[in-house]
């Protein structure tokens, strides 16, 4: 794919334990536009662990970018020769995420410290035009909102050459809370990004950060160059199916049924005995949201998940389309 042409109206985040392959499988099924990413991957990881093929294996799940944390300049360059291996449209330094594991790494959040090291780091990764290099970033660091220190640091990774920037609109506050709690405790102030993009109209600038609901999606589209969206499609990624329509103007709607379910099985058959049933069912698992009376499906699903009977798993998703389809389309 021609990544200039990649319209990034509507993104679905990186997100550890949820964006796996099989999780964007289903993603793809259900929107062929939105822009995917993969989990965040180490750079040390995604150079010497041998199993990880199968964690950032890409099968025909454009548009997508791969993700990847770290600060080591040769790491980073490596990677981009990896990902553009793969066919991935874009890599992505994570420079928002503040665990405690992420900052011992010194990757995540806490390189917005060192604006230097990040856009010499970016630099680095820059190692062909057929594959986008990309940043996804905070506002600032801390409890105080400090425009001056977010625009500091825009300034200085833009001289790196980069045009794509994904910004979760809070503070990543680095001791004293969780990372669950960063994604919520740090006010949100979507001005920053809208301000930061006034000054760099040719730079695509994406809004990550407190979008609950694909109505708010729609709200605020017209303001930012795209739109970010996480945990609302971890709960319902069934909400996809509608996106198309709405952010790309196309008349196709992928409706949830029996196909969906047969795709999605066809692909992870493979990979059975391979990766937890857990894993791989997971995304499966929220078709269940905002539907009454689904308690009895549930509970039949998770004992079979127990016996790994994943014919049977199969069978009763069909089941449960056919009885909810009216519900569901």
């Amino acid at each position: 794919m021609n990544n200039n042409s990649i319209d990034r109206k509507f993104c679905v985040a990186p997100m550890m334990g949820y964006t796996t392959p099989y999780a964007r499988k289903l993603y793809r099924i259900l929107s062929k536009k939105s822009f995917l990413f993969t989990e965040m991957i180490p750079t040390k990881t995604m150079i010497h662990s041998k199993k990880i093929k199968d964690f950032i294996t890409n099968k025909n799940q454009n548009p997508i970018a791969l993700q990847v944390g770290g600060s080591d300049l040769k790491d980073l360059k490596n990677c981009s020769k990896i990902a553009y291996e793969l066919n991935y449209d874009e890599i992505n330094l994570n420079v928002g995420c503040p665990s405690k594991a992420v900052q011992k790494g010194s990757f995540g959040a806490c390189l917005m410290q060192n604006k230097i090291l990040v856009r010499e780091c970016l630099e680095s990764m820059q190692i062909n035009r057929n594959i986008q290099v990309s940043i996804k970033c905070r506002i600032g660091l801390g409890e105080k909102l400090n425009y001056d220190f977010f625009e500091e640091f825009i300034d200085e990774i833009i001289k790196s050459g980069i045009k794509i920037v994904y910004v979760h609109a809070r503070n990543a506050i680095l001791t004293g809370i969780s990372p669950k709690a960063n994604r919520t405790i740090p006010p949100l102030d979507y001005t920053f990004v809208k301000k930061i993009k006034s000054k760099y109209p040719s730079v695509t600038f994406i809004l990550n950060g407190g979008i609950d609901s694909i109505e708010k999606a729609l709200e605020i589209k017209s303001d930012f160059d795209g739109i970010m969206v996480g945990r609302l499609i971890q709960n319902n990624p069934f909400c996809l199916k509608n996106i198309d329509q709405l952010f790309y103007n196309t008349k196709e709607q992928y409706d949830i049924n029996e196909n969906t379910i047969h795709e999605y099985f066809d692909y992870i058959k493979p990979s059975i005995g391979k990766e937890s049933i857990f894993r791989l069912m997971s995304p499966l698992l929220n078709i269940f949201f905002g539907i009454p009376n689904s308690k009895s499906f549930k509970t039949v699903i998770h004992n079979n998940m127990q016996k790994h009977k994943v014919d049977i798993l199969e069978k009763i998703f069909l089941e449960f389309i056919k009885q909810n389809n009216f519900l569901m389309n």
